[in-house]
């Protein structure tokens, strides 16, 4: 079964940090850590830690696509220019993450890096654009790279610019 299986750990882990991940692989712990990671990262005015699972990581607010409501939590990221990259990998579970399925319903929220927060504008990157940036993508965050290839679902790639 998809996001179930058996994946092996990557050579780029430690054993340890392998296992904790592992250990989190669950559509509720993740969102209930990237919910927390968000929270104290607001509360701390954006000097909090910004990295989780070893990548950078970036606070997205998004509109719930069922609640209508503003729906906060904290993902990985590439920046490139101006833009920042997300990736709905969601440790290589069968689901999208909530936060892409927002996005593909009201393609629009905010970000905040560090003490900074901006509107954005999301554009969801498919076919030949996605190929190409995707080895920059598992290059800067390689549990991506591995997740997908153990994964029967395409991880959503979204470019968020600023509105």
């Amino acid at each position: 079964m998809a996001g179930t299986q058996e994946i092996p750990k990557p050579d780029f882990m430690t054993d340890e940090a392998w296992q904790a991940l592992l250990a989190a692989r669950d559509h509720g712990i993740i969102r209930a850590a990237g919910l927390d990671h968000a929270r104290r990262y607001r509360e701390s005015g954006g000097q909090g830690e910004d990295a989780t699972q070893g990548g950078p990581t970036i606070v997205l607010t998004t509109i719930g696509r069922k609640s209508g409501r503003e729906v906060t939590t904290a993902i990985n990221y590439l920046a490139r220019g101006d833009d920042i990259i997300v990736v709905g990998s969601l440790a290589g579970l069968s689901m999208h993450p909530h936060w892409a399925l927002n996005l593909d319903k009201t393609p629009r929220g905010w970000l905040q890096l560090h003490d900074r927060r901006w509107a954005v504008n999301a554009r969801k990157v498919t076919g030949e654009e996605r190929a190409r940036l995707w080895p920059n993508l598992t290059e800067h965050f390689p549990l991506w790279g591995h997740f997908q290839k153990y994964s029967d679902r395409e991880f959503s790639v979204f470019i968020l610019s600023p509105a």
